[in-house]
């Protein structure tokens, strides 16, 4: 018996209920589940839905008559390639396949976005231009596309107006919507919300990597690096949330004393459970505001496939010290993006880019939970398939399953624990479709697409 000939004649008819509540950037799941053979047979059988050019659907149950009608006990449905129904309505369930279908959504996961701003004297054009686009051209992106997310900023706090000290034009005021202060004209410190948190401390023009480790959690190796209005007795690390999507910007004219390389080892050592436990592929995005030569045009992004430019950004007098080639190296490392620092005063452009990409790349979830088997019936896992139907209204592909991770390959899955894990590569393509459609399909034979 074929399952892939009528997959989308099939989905259509079975998954019809689930499939109808998909919006957008909320995917629809529907779970199934393949029965071993050697439990065949606790099951009776009645006819429910037929097409006399594709599959036909059974409807079973738990039934102790020896006419074969269902009881009200436990159901599922059942396909039979090609086949029509017997006159009486009845059939061995040793022809039949039987599937359960299990509605569930594919979850957006929150994202945590750590801001490290420069707060050195050569940074007050770009201090300025990020406080006037967190609000208006950065959280109101996160905040139209319904994403669930947090920032937290590591920058010294605006205390007093811009204008009135040097300190003061390199520091930040972050104020309504996104935080809880009404003004910046008198803001004694930041006013927290539930999307805002602000570590305020010093950012020089080379230590942002030491001061985001140093003050992550206590003790802090430097009395200068604890909040200064001790709202943060345990770092910044309390403010970070269990399963959130990690992503961090930087904002500097200059580079960092310490290798991106040795930076991702330290973090994800530090908290693997929140910025992953492998270095070399860290659970992290970094974009960054840097240095770097300008494109064309001058806002465009530098993707992680294109390599680190050493040359100066040369907009509004390009008074920048490096390209910041440390940060470029940890964006490419992490999939991040890189932007030219001198364009300030087009910020817009550059932070609406940012938060579009925040909200791409936020994290539908690529693993999903083996339901329990109906009762009476046991679960073969090599018979599980996964079904991927694109947002754009693309045609539905079949994938395989993988037998370990480390088998991956496009198109496919695998199984760890009680868990289907998407491959990276498909997991990558499904999370860029807020419109995608996911099924997992359980089947009647074996779906192992790569020898074990």
């Amino acid at each position: 018996m074929s399952t892939a000939l009528s997959l989308p004649r099939w989905l259509g008819a079975i998954y019809r209920s689930a499939r109808s509540g998909a919006q957008l950037g909320v995917a629809s799941l529907a779970l199934g589940l393949a029965c071993s053979a050697n439990d065949r047979g606790r099951t009776s059988l009645r006819v429910s839905a037929g097409d006399p050019e594709g599959p036909v659907f059974y409807e079973t149950g738990d039934s102790n008559s020896s006419s074969g009608a269902p009881s009200t006990g436990s159901s599922a449905v059942i396909f039979i390639e090609g086949q029509a129904p017997p006159a009486n309505g009845a059939i061995s369930i040793d022809d039949a396949c039987v599937i359960k279908a299990e509605p569930a959504e594919l979850v957006r996961q929150p994202v945590d976005i750590i801001v490290l701003l420069d707060n050195s004297g050569s940074m007050d054009d770009e201090a300025g231009a990020v406080e006037a686009n967190l609000n208006v051209n950065f959280a109101s992106v996160l905040s139209t596309s319904g994403v669930d997310y947090r920032v937290i900023l590591i920058s010294r706090h605006r205390s007093e107006p811009r204008e009135e000290s040097s300190s003061a034009s390199t520091s930040v005021c972050v104020q309504t919507p996104l935080s809880g202060l009404g003004s910046c004209d008198s803001a004694p410190q930041p006013v927290f919300s539930e999307r805002f948190r602000q570590y305020s401390t010093k950012i020089e023009s080379d230590d942002s990597f030491d001061v985001a480790l140093d003050t992550y959690a206590p003790p802090f190796d430097d009395e200068d690096r604890e909040e200064k209005f001790d709202r943060a007795p345990l770092g910044w690390s309390e403010w970070l949330r269990p399963g959130a999507k990690k992503v961090f910007l930087e904002v500097t004219d200059d580079d960092e004393d310490l290798s991106a390389t040795r930076f991702a080892d330290e973090l994800t050592r530090l908290a693997p459970e929140h910025f992953g436990s492998d270095p070399v592929h860290p659970g992290f995005v970094f974009h960054s505001i840097v240095g770097l030569v300008e494109k064309n045009p001058p806002t465009a992004a530098y993707l992680p496939s294109e390599p680190v430019s050493a040359e100066k950004c040369t907009g509004n007098d390009g008074d920048v010290t490096s390209a910041g080639e440390t940060y470029q190296e940890l964006s490419r490392l992490t999939g991040g993006l890189r932007f030219p620092l001198c364009q300030f005063d087009a910020y817009d452009v550059v932070f609406q880019r940012i938060a579009q990409d925040v909200v791409l790349s936020r994290g539908v979830a690529c693993d999903f939970a083996i339901p329990p088997p109906p009762r009476g019936l046991a679960l073969d896992l090599d018979n599980i398939a996964i079904a991927y139907a694109s947002g754009a209204g693309g045609s539905t592909a079949q994938l395989g399953q993988a037998p370990s991770s480390s088998a991956c390959q496009a198109d496919a899955f695998y199984i760890s624990g009680d868990r289907l894990n998407l491959c990276p590569e498909t997991c990558s393509r499904v999370r860029s479709d807020p419109l995608a459609a996911v099924n997992v399909l359980f089947t009647c034979r074996s779906q192992i697409i790569v020898p074990r």
